[in-house]
């Protein structure tokens, strides 16, 4: 009985470990051609010692505090940071966190500091900018190399930045055209990823029969590219497959899906729901071809009908 069992055991671990169970991607399939745009989308910006300009702000003039950007009695002012008109009097705000505020006079500019880690990803949102003025964005690192964000009227201004210097950085919100002391703007200066997940019974159905044993069968396509529920920006950080439905029994079963976004396929080890070696960098919404393949049938006939599961980063607006 002992001998049976140890012959069991080597046979399963012979059946598990054969390089003939994993049926490569580039066998048995045609790979499809690019049907979807999946470019990926380039937000973040760098600092520098001259970044391009579209409006006419004196950057030498609001570092060094000229008279016209000079700081006025703050108890006339309703903004718990003030007074903070210059880069020396900039107000500390927490990371993480939304603060409000207001620009009250044509002159004022409103700093604030706030310290960073190198090998951060950070985003600068400035957003609630009042109805008819135009307020614009300036971050400084601390050697005071700078990015800029100067959208028109009072459109959003965002700003994303992988921290490269760790120390005290500074912002800088200037009002380029009006001012409302009675509105208050909002400004975030934090993590600039968040996570989501998206999962989805398909309505693929794979049929598994004695002619297709060991094949990849034809694929069949998951199409993302428009699902309004997942953000643009949405990057995949895991691929999981779970079974919807099935009927009949079979055995080393190893799942496929393709990008187009890097030509590649991408598949399951024998027996697991998870997709290996996924690059950081997929995007999430676009077309997913998905097939199957299994090296063994216990039944004449069987089916599966995959669900699968995204989890993804992406970027807070």
């Amino acid at each position: 009985m002992k001998l049976l069992r140890l012959l069991v055991v080597v046979a399963l671990a012979l059946i598990l470990t054969s390089p003939s169970l994993s049926v490569h991607a580039n066998e048995n399939q045609n790979l499809p051609h690019l049907e979807t745009d999946t470019t990926v989308f380039d937000a973040f910006s760098d600092v520098s010692e001259n970044p391009t300009l579209t409006k006419d702000t004196d950057i030498d003039a609001l570092l060094k505090a000229a008279p016209e950007l000079s700081t006025h009695d703050a108890s006339t002012q309703n903004d718990p940071y003030e007074p903070n008109d210059t880069i020396d009097t900039a107000a500390s705000i927490p990371y993480g966190s939304t603060i409000r505020a207001n620009i009250s006079r044509e002159d004022d500019i409103d700093w604030y500091r706030v310290h960073l880690t190198a090998g951060t990803d950070v985003a600068f949102l400035l957003k609630d900018i009042p109805s008819g003025t135009d307020y614009d964005l300036y971050v400084f690192d601390p050697s005071l190399n700078y990015a800029v964000s100067e959208n028109p009227e009072n459109q959003d201004e965002k700003l994303y930045l992988s921290v490269q210097t760790t120390g005290t950085w500074y912002v800088a919100v200037v009002p380029y055209e009006g001012f409302n002391p009675d509105e208050d703007y909002s400004l975030y200066v934090g993590n600039a990823w968040r996570n989501g997940s998206y999962s989805t019974p398909t309505s693929m159905t794979f049929n598994y029969n004695a002619t297709n044993v060991g094949r990849m069968l034809p694929h069949q396509t998951l199409d993302l590219s428009n699902q309004p529920t997942i953000p643009d920006t949405a990057l995949v950080t895991s691929i999981t497959f779970y079974t919807a439905s099935s009927s009949g029994n079979w055995g080393n079963q190893v799942k496929h899906i393709y990008s187009y976004q890097t030509g590649r396929w991408y598949e399951t080890f024998v027996g697991l729901n998870y997709v290996l070696d996924l690059p950081n960098n997929l995007v999430l919404k676009q077309q997913w071809p998905i097939t199957t393949s299994v090296e063994r049938l216990f039944t004449s006939t069987a089916s599966y009908r995959p669900g699968i599961n995204f989890a993804y980063r992406y970027l807070i607006d």
